[in-house]
């Protein structure tokens, strides 16, 4: 059995959550939004009086005070973070590749670092860490078999701050 919990607000130190489904006095709360998934599920086990298990519940949580698009925007946030960690190991592991070859050939750190654009002290570290990554990890040679790789990512870029804009202007 699937059910909605949906976050409705904060009551003091504890999160709001009704449970639609089983009407509108079916509520609980949680302390932290991290419970609300467990204080949900043990609600609607006692009170439908089947097994925790067979319970399924998927949080919502509802916009509530002057806050708007709660849920979309903490959405975008974590996919928008998941993807700069992405892009930043990316560049980092790239980084080590170039930084690798152009020390086996001979390239002063300081041109390095102009090249990479870091500290000659941070290509000092890779080179003598030896850290040389294998070609088919590197965003580099994947755009090469894959040239369309970077103008999706710019597109995706895009698409989100574009969502973002609208959150916000549609919160205002």
């Amino acid at each position: 059995m699937k059910y909605e919990a949906h976050v409705t607000g904060r009551d003091g130190r504890w999160w709001a959550v009704t449970i639609p489904a089983l009407g509108e006095d079916a509520l609980t709360q949680a302390r932290k939004l991290s419970d609300v998934e467990e204080e949900a599920r043990d609600y609607i086990s006692v009170t439908l009086d089947v097994a925790p298990s067979t319970v399924e519940i998927e949080v919502v949580i509802d916009d509530f005070g002057e806050v708007r698009n709660l849920q979309e925007r903490s959405s975008f946030i974590k996919a928008a973070r998941k993807l700069i960690e992405q892009l930043e190991d990316d560049v980092r592991q790239e980084t080590q590749a170039l930084t690798a070859e152009l020390t086996a050939e001979n390239v002063p750190m300081r041109e390095i670092a102009q090249l990479v654009g870091t500290t000659f002290q941070r290509v000092g570290q890779l080179a003598s860490a030896g850290v040389r990554q294998t070609p088919a990890q590197s965003l580099w040679v994947i755009a090469e078999t894959d040239p369309d790789l970077f103008k999706r990512a710019r597109d995706i870029f895009l698409e989100l701050t574009r969502n973002a804009e609208r959150m916000s202007a549609s919160s205002e």
